[in-house]
């Protein structure tokens, strides 16, 4: 979406050929400006979900090819999710380039927490657990050689992982779960396993169990290891 709104707001002015400085188009122009300022963008995107964003996309990148050809530059991002469960051990994840407006046979050399390697269109983050109560976070970039239609450029593209360490609070009567990180912040949406039983959290990363958990049974947060149920031998 963001890529999009750039792309929008640099090339159609040009496209079209002087309509905008028409009194009749005012609003327009004044909205295209807006939309200059990354900072106007970035906030209106950060309170769209994922769906709205890309809903609105998707209708301006229509309405654009309504009045000229639409026209994205060159961009490269970081495949990666925006968080990632850690337990004990550190995990290792595949990272890749999603790219838009280059040629064939991009390569990058990669920084941050990664494993080393030569460069690549590819790498593997290296998430290791956080210590304490201090939000964790994964930083990542990437300095992509590339061409576009056989001009040589260089760009950059830098994501962060948020690293979360599960927790679970059980109440006495194990019938109250409560999901959480390292840091308190809930796990809301979240896979929890208590010993073969599979459940989602829900509002606050609770999950009320009809009958009390089995004491002793395992739990799980999105796949990793978060303790046991009290009141029983491991």
């Amino acid at each position: 979406m963001g890529h999009l709104v750039r792309s929008l707001s640099k090339h159609l002015p040009g496209q079209l050929d002087g309509l905008l400085e028409n009194a009749r188009f005012q609003d327009g122009a004044a909205a295209l400006q807006r939309l200059v300022d990354p900072a106007h963008v970035e906030k209106a995107l950060v309170r769209m979900s994922p769906e709205e964003a890309g809903w609105l996309a998707d209708l301006l990148a229509e309405r654009w090819s309504w009045i000229a050809d639409v026209q994205l530059d060159p961009e490269v991002a970081i495949v990666a999710p925006d968080e990632l469960w850690v337990g004990a051990e550190p995990i290792r994840l595949p990272l890749s380039l999603a790219a838009v407006g280059l040629d064939e046979g991009f390569e990058a050399v990669w920084e941050g927490a990664v494993l080393p390697g030569p460069p690549a269109s590819s790498a593997t983050l290296l998430a290791r657990p956080p210590e304490g109560k201090a939000p964790g976070i994964a930083r990542v970039r990437a300095q992509v050689r590339a061409s576009v239609r056989g001009q040589r450029c260089v760009l950059i593209a830098q994501a962060q992982v948020a690293l979360r360490r599960p927790s679970v609070v059980v109440s006495d009567d194990r019938r109250r779960l409560l999901a959480q990180d390292h840091t308190g912040r809930p796990a809301v949406g979240c896979r929890l396993e208590i010993g073969p039983d599979t459940h989602v959290t829900g509002t606050g990363g609770l999950v009320e169990l009809e009958v009390p958990a089995q004491p002793g049974a395992s739990l799980k947060l999105e796949g990793i290891p978060a303790g046991r149920i009290p009141g029983g031998n491991p």
